[in-house]
Protein backbone atom coordinates (compact mmCIF):
# COMPACT_ATOMS: atom_id res chain seq x y z
CA UNK A 1 0.00 0.00 0.00
CA UNK A 2 2.86 2.38 0.80
CA UNK A 3 4.30 1.74 -2.67
CA UNK A 4 0.95 2.62 -4.25
CA UNK A 5 0.77 5.84 -2.25
CA UNK A 6 4.34 6.77 -3.21
CA UNK A 7 3.68 6.14 -6.90
CA UNK A 8 0.54 8.29 -6.73
CA UNK A 9 2.51 11.06 -5.01
CA UNK A 10 5.24 10.84 -7.65
CA UNK A 11 2.65 11.21 -10.41
CA UNK A 12 1.01 14.25 -8.79
CA UNK A 13 4.26 16.06 -8.04
CA UNK A 14 5.70 15.42 -11.48
CA UNK A 15 2.49 16.81 -13.00
CA UNK A 16 2.74 20.06 -11.06
CA UNK A 17 1.74 23.43 -12.48
CA UNK A 18 3.98 26.46 -12.29
CA UNK A 19 3.88 30.07 -13.42
CA UNK A 20 5.69 33.34 -12.83
CA UNK A 21 5.01 37.02 -13.55
CA UNK A 22 6.81 40.23 -12.58
CA UNK A 23 5.48 43.80 -12.36
CA UNK A 24 7.43 47.04 -12.24
CA UNK A 25 5.27 48.72 -9.60
CA UNK A 26 6.00 52.39 -8.98
CA UNK A 27 9.68 52.19 -9.90
CA UNK A 28 11.29 53.62 -13.02
CA UNK A 29 12.98 50.34 -13.92
CA UNK A 30 12.73 46.59 -13.42
CA UNK A 31 15.47 44.88 -11.39
CA UNK A 32 13.82 41.49 -10.75
CA UNK A 33 14.60 38.44 -12.84
CA UNK A 34 13.56 34.79 -12.63
CA UNK A 35 13.65 31.47 -14.47
CA UNK A 36 12.19 27.95 -14.59
CA UNK A 37 13.74 24.76 -15.90
CA UNK A 38 11.58 21.64 -16.17
CA UNK A 39 13.36 20.17 -19.19
CA UNK A 40 14.70 17.12 -17.36
CA UNK A 41 12.49 14.47 -15.77
CA UNK A 42 12.40 14.58 -11.97
CA UNK A 43 14.74 17.60 -11.90
CA UNK A 44 12.79 20.87 -11.57
CA UNK A 45 14.48 24.19 -10.84
CA UNK A 46 13.15 27.69 -10.30
CA UNK A 47 15.19 30.75 -9.37
CA UNK A 48 14.52 34.37 -8.51
CA UNK A 49 16.91 37.30 -8.09
CA UNK A 50 16.09 40.84 -6.92
CA UNK A 51 18.74 43.27 -8.15
CA UNK A 52 20.21 46.36 -6.51
CA UNK A 53 22.64 49.00 -7.70
CA UNK A 54 20.63 51.36 -9.87
CA UNK A 55 18.97 51.01 -13.24
CA UNK A 56 21.80 49.26 -15.08
CA UNK A 57 23.52 47.58 -12.16
CA UNK A 58 20.55 45.92 -10.50
CA UNK A 59 18.99 44.63 -13.72
CA UNK A 60 22.35 43.36 -14.98
CA UNK A 61 23.17 41.63 -11.69
CA UNK A 62 19.86 39.77 -11.43
CA UNK A 63 19.97 38.64 -15.06
CA UNK A 64 23.60 37.51 -14.81
CA UNK A 65 23.00 35.56 -11.61
CA UNK A 66 19.84 33.81 -12.86
CA UNK A 67 21.47 32.73 -16.12
CA UNK A 68 24.74 31.55 -14.54
CA UNK A 69 22.99 29.76 -11.67
CA UNK A 70 20.72 27.76 -13.99
CA UNK A 71 23.53 26.74 -16.33
CA UNK A 72 25.86 25.78 -13.48
CA UNK A 73 23.19 23.79 -11.61
CA UNK A 74 22.47 21.49 -14.54
CA UNK A 75 26.12 20.98 -15.45
CA UNK A 76 27.09 20.11 -11.85
CA UNK A 77 27.38 16.58 -10.51
CA UNK A 78 26.47 15.14 -7.13
CA UNK A 79 23.54 15.64 -4.79
CA UNK A 80 20.97 18.39 -5.21
CA UNK A 81 22.42 20.26 -2.22
CA UNK A 82 25.93 20.19 -3.70
CA UNK A 83 24.69 21.34 -7.09
CA UNK A 84 22.85 24.27 -5.49
CA UNK A 85 25.98 25.34 -3.61
CA UNK A 86 28.14 25.05 -6.72
CA UNK A 87 25.65 27.09 -8.77
CA UNK A 88 25.61 29.82 -6.12
CA UNK A 89 29.42 29.98 -6.06
CA UNK A 90 29.63 30.15 -9.87
CA UNK A 91 27.01 32.91 -10.00
CA UNK A 92 28.93 34.98 -7.45
CA UNK A 93 32.21 34.45 -9.35
CA UNK A 94 30.61 35.47 -12.66
CA UNK A 95 29.21 38.64 -11.12
CA UNK A 96 32.71 39.53 -9.88
CA UNK A 97 34.14 39.06 -13.40
CA UNK A 98 31.49 41.26 -14.99
CA UNK A 99 31.93 44.00 -12.40
CA UNK A 100 35.67 43.99 -13.13
CA UNK A 101 35.12 44.25 -16.90
CA UNK A 102 32.48 47.01 -16.56
CA UNK A 103 33.47 49.58 -13.89
CA UNK A 104 30.17 51.43 -14.29
CA UNK A 105 28.46 48.35 -12.79
CA UNK A 106 30.59 48.44 -9.66
CA UNK A 107 28.48 48.03 -6.56
CA UNK A 108 25.77 45.98 -8.27
CA UNK A 109 24.33 42.95 -6.53
CA UNK A 110 21.17 40.94 -5.94
CA UNK A 111 19.36 38.54 -3.71
CA UNK A 112 18.92 34.95 -4.86
CA UNK A 113 16.67 32.00 -4.06
CA UNK A 114 17.17 28.76 -5.99
CA UNK A 115 14.53 26.04 -5.48
CA UNK A 116 14.91 22.44 -6.66
CA UNK A 117 12.28 19.66 -6.65
CA UNK A 118 13.53 16.10 -7.10
CA UNK A 119 12.20 12.73 -5.87
CA UNK A 120 9.13 14.44 -4.34
CA UNK A 121 11.44 16.54 -2.15
CA UNK A 122 12.10 20.27 -1.95
CA UNK A 123 15.52 21.86 -1.42
CA UNK A 124 16.63 25.47 -1.68
CA UNK A 125 19.53 27.84 -1.28
CA UNK A 126 18.90 31.46 -0.37
CA UNK A 127 20.78 34.74 0.03
CA UNK A 128 19.01 37.99 0.92
CA UNK A 129 15.42 38.77 1.83
CA UNK A 130 13.36 37.29 -1.05
CA UNK A 131 10.76 35.08 0.66
CA UNK A 132 9.94 31.42 -0.05
CA UNK A 133 6.66 30.10 1.39
CA UNK A 134 4.96 26.72 1.55
CA UNK A 135 1.17 26.59 1.79
CA UNK A 136 0.22 23.24 3.33
CA UNK A 137 -2.90 22.05 5.15
CA UNK A 138 -4.42 25.56 5.23
CA UNK A 139 -1.31 27.14 6.75
CA UNK A 140 1.41 29.36 5.29
CA UNK A 141 5.01 28.67 6.32
CA UNK A 142 8.02 30.90 5.62
CA UNK A 143 10.76 28.44 4.65
CA UNK A 144 13.91 30.49 4.09
CA UNK A 145 15.73 32.90 6.38
CA UNK A 146 15.33 36.67 6.04
CA UNK A 147 18.77 38.27 5.67
CA UNK A 148 17.54 41.83 6.12
CA UNK A 149 17.72 43.78 9.40
CA UNK A 150 14.03 43.08 10.03
CA UNK A 151 14.51 39.90 12.15
CA UNK A 152 17.08 41.65 14.36
CA UNK A 153 14.76 44.59 14.94
CA UNK A 154 11.90 42.22 15.78
CA UNK A 155 14.15 40.47 18.28
CA UNK A 156 14.87 43.84 19.89
CA UNK A 157 11.12 44.36 20.20
CA UNK A 158 10.77 40.99 21.96
CA UNK A 159 13.60 41.96 24.32
CA UNK A 160 11.93 45.26 25.10
CA UNK A 161 14.71 47.31 23.49
CA UNK A 162 12.43 48.80 20.84
CA UNK A 163 8.71 49.44 20.56
CA UNK A 164 6.82 47.83 17.65
CA UNK A 165 6.32 51.29 16.10
CA UNK A 166 10.03 52.05 16.32
CA UNK A 167 10.93 48.76 14.65
CA UNK A 168 8.34 49.24 11.89
CA UNK A 169 9.70 52.68 10.96
CA UNK A 170 13.39 52.04 11.57
CA UNK A 171 15.63 53.39 8.78
CA UNK A 172 17.65 50.15 8.64
CA UNK A 173 14.62 47.85 8.48
CA UNK A 174 15.14 46.85 4.83
CA UNK A 175 18.93 46.91 4.84
CA UNK A 176 20.45 43.59 3.68
CA UNK A 177 22.91 41.70 5.83
CA UNK A 178 23.82 39.38 2.94
CA UNK A 179 23.65 39.57 -0.86
CA UNK A 180 25.46 38.38 -3.98
CA UNK A 181 27.92 41.12 -4.94
CA UNK A 182 30.89 39.24 -6.39
CA UNK A 183 32.58 39.15 -2.99
CA UNK A 184 32.38 36.75 -0.07
CA UNK A 185 28.76 35.98 0.80
CA UNK A 186 28.09 36.68 4.45
CA UNK A 187 25.00 34.53 5.06
CA UNK A 188 23.62 31.57 3.12
CA UNK A 189 20.44 29.72 4.04
CA UNK A 190 20.25 26.05 3.01
CA UNK A 191 18.33 23.29 4.82
CA UNK A 192 20.29 20.36 6.19
CA UNK A 193 17.57 17.94 5.03
CA UNK A 194 15.15 18.07 2.09
CA UNK A 195 11.49 18.82 2.74
CA UNK A 196 8.84 16.31 1.64
CA UNK A 197 6.12 17.61 -0.68
CA UNK A 198 2.56 16.30 -0.76
CA UNK A 199 -0.52 16.56 -3.02
CA UNK A 200 -2.26 19.89 -2.56
CA UNK A 201 0.90 21.79 -1.56
CA UNK A 202 1.60 25.24 -3.03
CA UNK A 203 4.93 27.04 -3.18
CA UNK A 204 5.34 30.79 -3.50
CA UNK A 205 8.72 32.35 -4.27
CA UNK A 206 8.69 36.14 -4.53
CA UNK A 207 10.72 39.31 -4.38
CA UNK A 208 10.20 41.47 -1.32
CA UNK A 209 7.69 43.68 -3.14
CA UNK A 210 5.11 41.01 -2.27
CA UNK A 211 5.39 42.09 1.37
CA UNK A 212 2.97 44.92 0.60
CA UNK A 213 0.53 42.10 1.42
CA UNK A 214 0.35 40.52 4.86
CA UNK A 215 0.91 36.80 5.26
CA UNK A 216 -2.80 36.40 6.07
CA UNK A 217 -3.72 38.01 2.76
CA UNK A 218 -1.23 35.83 0.90
CA UNK A 219 -2.60 32.70 2.57
CA UNK A 220 -6.20 33.57 1.66
CA UNK A 221 -5.22 33.76 -2.00
CA UNK A 222 -3.10 30.59 -2.03
CA UNK A 223 -5.91 28.54 -0.52
CA UNK A 224 -8.08 29.11 -3.59
CA UNK A 225 -8.60 26.22 -5.99
CA UNK A 226 -6.98 27.96 -8.96
CA UNK A 227 -4.25 27.23 -11.47
CA UNK A 228 -0.72 28.45 -10.80
CA UNK A 229 -1.08 31.23 -13.37
CA UNK A 230 -4.35 32.49 -11.90
CA UNK A 231 -2.88 32.46 -8.39
CA UNK A 232 0.07 34.56 -9.57
CA UNK A 233 -2.29 37.05 -11.21
CA UNK A 234 -4.41 37.31 -8.06
CA UNK A 235 -1.35 37.90 -5.88
CA UNK A 236 0.03 40.64 -8.10
CA UNK A 237 -3.43 42.13 -8.57
CA UNK A 238 -3.77 42.35 -4.80
CA UNK A 239 -0.40 44.13 -4.57
CA UNK A 240 -1.44 46.66 -7.21
CA UNK A 241 -4.80 47.04 -5.53
CA UNK A 242 -3.10 48.45 -2.44
CA UNK A 243 -2.14 51.53 -4.46
CA UNK A 244 1.11 51.89 -2.57
CA UNK A 245 3.18 54.87 -3.64
CA UNK A 246 6.62 53.85 -4.95
CA UNK A 247 5.61 50.19 -4.92
CA UNK A 248 8.75 48.07 -5.37
CA UNK A 249 9.23 45.67 -8.30
CA UNK A 250 7.28 42.54 -7.45
CA UNK A 251 7.77 39.04 -8.83
CA UNK A 252 5.69 35.99 -7.87
CA UNK A 253 6.46 32.39 -8.84
CA UNK A 254 3.89 29.75 -7.86
CA UNK A 255 4.09 25.95 -8.00
CA UNK A 256 0.88 23.95 -7.48
CA UNK A 257 0.98 20.25 -6.64
CA UNK A 258 -2.46 18.93 -7.66
CA UNK A 259 -4.46 17.05 -5.05
CA UNK A 260 -5.89 13.58 -5.68
CA UNK A 261 -9.43 14.72 -6.54
CA UNK A 262 -8.35 17.37 -9.03
CA UNK A 263 -5.86 14.99 -10.62
CA UNK A 264 -8.56 12.33 -10.96
CA UNK A 265 -10.87 14.80 -12.72
CA UNK A 266 -8.13 15.81 -15.16
CA UNK A 267 -7.22 12.18 -15.76
CA UNK A 268 -10.86 11.32 -16.47
CA UNK A 269 -11.13 14.16 -19.01
CA UNK A 270 -7.88 13.05 -20.57
CA UNK A 271 -9.13 9.47 -20.95
CA UNK A 272 -12.42 10.60 -22.50
CA UNK A 273 -10.57 12.73 -25.01
CA UNK A 274 -8.10 9.94 -25.85
CA UNK A 275 -10.94 7.42 -26.29
CA UNK A 276 -12.76 9.76 -28.69
CA UNK A 277 -9.62 10.24 -30.76
CA UNK A 278 -8.95 6.47 -30.93
CA UNK A 279 -12.54 5.79 -31.96
CA UNK A 280 -12.33 8.36 -34.73
CA UNK A 281 -9.06 6.86 -35.99
CA UNK A 282 -10.62 3.38 -35.99
CA UNK A 283 -13.55 4.57 -38.09
CA UNK A 284 -11.23 6.30 -40.57
CA UNK A 285 -9.12 3.15 -40.88
CA UNK A 286 -12.20 1.00 -41.54
CA UNK A 287 -13.37 3.39 -44.24
CA UNK A 288 -9.93 3.35 -45.85
CA UNK A 289 -9.82 -0.46 -45.81
CA UNK A 290 -13.30 -0.69 -47.28
CA UNK A 291 -12.40 1.68 -50.11
CA UNK A 292 -9.47 -0.56 -51.05
CA UNK A 293 -11.48 -3.79 -50.91
CA UNK A 294 -14.55 -2.56 -52.83
CA UNK A 295 -14.88 0.03 -55.50
CA UNK A 296 -17.00 2.81 -54.17
CA UNK A 297 -19.88 3.55 -56.60
CA UNK A 298 -21.99 6.69 -56.67
CA UNK A 299 -25.68 6.20 -55.88
CA UNK A 300 -26.97 7.16 -59.36
CA UNK A 301 -24.53 4.76 -61.00
CA UNK A 302 -25.57 2.02 -58.62
CA UNK A 303 -29.26 2.52 -59.43
CA UNK A 304 -28.54 2.39 -63.17
CA UNK A 305 -26.58 -0.85 -62.85
CA UNK A 306 -29.34 -2.54 -60.87
CA UNK A 307 -31.87 -1.38 -63.44
CA UNK A 308 -29.84 -2.97 -66.28
CA UNK A 309 -29.49 -6.25 -64.41
CA UNK A 310 -33.20 -6.27 -63.61
CA UNK A 311 -34.09 -5.62 -67.23
CA UNK A 312 -31.85 -8.43 -68.57
CA UNK A 313 -33.35 -10.96 -66.16
CA UNK A 314 -36.96 -10.00 -66.81
CA UNK A 315 -39.12 -12.35 -69.15
CA UNK A 316 -39.24 -11.10 -72.70
CA UNK A 317 -42.63 -10.44 -74.37
CA UNK A 318 -43.32 -12.02 -77.96
CA UNK A 319 -42.81 -9.62 -80.83
CA UNK A 320 -45.94 -8.53 -82.71
CA UNK A 321 -46.11 -9.64 -86.45
CA UNK A 322 -45.19 -6.88 -88.81
CA UNK A 323 -47.97 -5.24 -90.82
CA UNK A 324 -48.33 -6.31 -94.55
CA UNK A 325 -47.16 -2.95 -95.75
CA UNK A 326 -44.16 -3.02 -93.56
CA UNK A 327 -43.49 -6.68 -94.29
CA UNK A 328 -43.53 -6.08 -98.05
CA UNK A 329 -41.23 -3.20 -97.72
CA UNK A 330 -38.89 -5.30 -95.69
CA UNK A 331 -38.94 -8.07 -98.28
CA UNK A 332 -38.47 -5.57 -101.07
CA UNK A 333 -35.53 -4.12 -99.36
CA UNK A 334 -34.16 -7.56 -98.87
CA UNK A 335 -34.65 -8.59 -102.51
CA UNK A 336 -32.98 -5.48 -103.77
CA UNK A 337 -30.00 -6.18 -101.72
CA UNK A 338 -29.40 -9.65 -103.17
CA UNK A 339 -30.50 -9.42 -106.85
CA UNK A 340 -27.67 -9.57 -109.39
CA UNK A 341 -27.09 -6.58 -111.64
CA UNK A 342 -29.05 -6.55 -114.99
CA UNK A 343 -27.21 -7.87 -118.10
CA UNK A 344 -25.51 -5.27 -120.25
Amino acid sequence: MWRTFRLARQFLIRNKEYAGIRIQGGRDYQEDDFGFDNSRPNDFLMILADGMGGHQGGAHASHCVVKTFMNSYHSAKGSVAKRLRRALRKADQQLALEAKDKPKLDGMGCTLVGVAISDEQLEWISVGDSPLWLYNADRLYRLNADHSMKPLLEEQVRNGELTPDEAATHSDRNMLRSAITGTEIELVDQPSEPLELYPGDRLLLASDGILTLSEDEIGLILQKDLSAKKLVKELLGAVEGKGKRYQDNTTALVVVIPDELEAAKKQSKSWRWQTSVLLLLLILNLMLWASVQWRVVDLPELVERFSQVWASDAPKEPKEPASPERQGAEESDSDESIQPPPPV
